[in-house]
């Protein structure tokens, strides 16, 4: 018998089955969900690959920034915390009471599996890329007396007693607070874009420069990396495209494009609700309104 592509010929029942309220409320995505946020522990906390430098390298050999622009704890309130608050606040104003909470579950579950899982990957890589960060000497504090032009290790020149900040220094490519940004304001901007129905030509474009704002902010605390001297340029680059990477593919996965006629909608509702446009006092003006 083969292997039935979408059920994978699991029991009808269990966990990972294929009843229709299992699949509304997505229980397979939020035990998977659960499982990520638990390895994110481990890998955020594994050695790095302790690559080889110069101590007349140039782009390592900036300060040491005691203080940040945006701290970790300020960008999970930016990055996450923040992106909550305003799904609640849009759900509460727009949506149908009908389907409310549904509404709510699925895109609090998006932005949670977008972030969590943009983490884990990121962490993953940047530990086994291993790069040096533009401030590592300062963190290495390596011992006087050592020639140019010669590859060193950590363990050979570095005079620091703090091996947790030197191992820090190895992580910097990509960059986590760029990913993290990009994974959960990038997300709140496809969401907004949804909800708003930005690409609705009736509607003003104070909307889809409202739903900018959240790629604005993660700009921003992209650059700051590189402001702190916590990031080269192309650790920043790289971890915003990650970022938006996870945000796009995982917001499709429980929403329509926002170029649909109904981006509002979560996909895998089968709820007997109606959600046309009409419903929600949304209509796409026909070709002859237009040309008016």
């Amino acid at each position: 018998m083969p292997l039935n592509r979408l059920s994978l010929n699991l029991p009808e029942y269990g966990i990972f089955g294929n009843t229709s309220n299992q699949k509304k409320w997505m229980v397979s995505d939020l035990i998977i969900l659960v499982v990520i946020v638990i390895l994110n522990y481990p890998v955020y906390y594994q050695e790095p690959f302790e690559r080889q430098f110069y101590i007349n390298d140039l782009t390592i050999s900036h300060p040491y920034a005691e203080h940040q622009r945006v701290g970790n704890l300020a960008l999970l309130l930016y990055s996450y915390v923040l992106p909550v608050i305003v799904i609640i606040l849009i759900v509460l104003i727009f949506a149908d009471s009908r389907h409310r909470t549904y509404l709510l579950y699925v895109s609090l579950l998006g932005l949670t599996m977008s972030f969590t899982l943009n983490t884990l990957f990121t962490n993953y890589i940047k530990n086994w890329i291993g790069r040096s960060r533009p401030d590592f000497l300062a963190r290495c504090i390596p011992k006087g007396g050592l020639e140019k032009d010669v590859l060193y290790t950590a363990s050979e020149v570095c005079t620091t007693t703090d091996r947790e900040k030197l191992l820090e220094g190895f992580r910097t490519t990509p960059s986590g607070h760029s990913s993290e940004s990009f994974s959960g304001l990038g997300f709140l901007y496809l969401w907004l874009c949804g909800q708003l129905l930005t690409q609705n030509p009736s509607v003003g474009i104070w909307r889809k420069i409202t739903a900018m704002l959240p790629l604005l902010g993660a700009t921003l605390i992209a650059l700051s990396r590189t402001e702190d001297y916590r990031h080269h340029f192309v650790d920043v680059i790289i971890g915003s495209a990650l970022g938006y990477f996870f945000a796009y593919n995982i917001y499709l996965r429980y929403f329509p494009s926002i170029d649909s006629e109904i981006p509002f909608k979560p996909l895998l509702d089968d709820s007997e609700v109606d959600f046309r446009l009409e419903q929600e006092h949304v209509r796409i003006p026909d070709e002859e309104e237009l040309a008016d």
